[in-house]
C-alpha cells in the first residue's frame, strides 16, 4: 500500500484511529466501533511498517479487526439471530433473560 492509498484508507474509515510508533517501526490501530477498543483505551493492534506496505486496504481492515470483530448469535424460540442487528430494546430483553442450565436427568450417572 502506498502512502496515498494509506491516506485514502484513513479518510474512508473515519472510525479507525491510528498512531505512528516510530521507535518500534509499527503503526497502532484502533477500530472505535468495536467494544474491545471502546472499553479499553490502551488496546490497539500493532502492525509493522513493512506489513502495512504489503497489505491492500481491505486486508489492513481485516488485520486491525482480527480477533476483535466477533459476531454474537443467539437462539430464541427455535431460530438464530445475529445480536449485531438487535435494536436497543431487543438488546435489553436479551440481557434481562433468565438463563437456565439443564442438568442430568435423575437416576442417571
Amino acid at each position: 500500500m502506498t502512502n496515498e492509498e494509506f491516506d485514502t484508507f484513513l479518510e474512508n474509515t473515519t472510525y479507525i484511529e491510528w498512531l505512528d510508533d516510530e521507535e518500534n517501526k509499527k503503526v497502532l490501530f484502533r477500530n472505535t466501533e468495536l467494544s474491545w477498543y471502546i472499553n479499553d483505551e490502551k488496546r490497539a493492534t500493532a502492525i509493522d511498517y513493512a506489513k502495512v506496505r504489503e497489505l491492500t486496504p481491505d486486508e489492513l481492515l481485516v488485520e486491525i479487526n482480527r480477533g476483535f470483530d466477533v459476531e454474537g448469535i443467539t437462539r430464541v424460540t427455535g431460530y438464530f439471530a445475529k445480536v449485531k442487528s438487535f435494536n436497543k430494546g431487543k438488546l435489553g430483553e436479551l440481557r434481562a433473560r433468565t438463563k437456565h442450565t439443564v442438568g442430568q436427568p435423575q437416576g442417571t450417572n
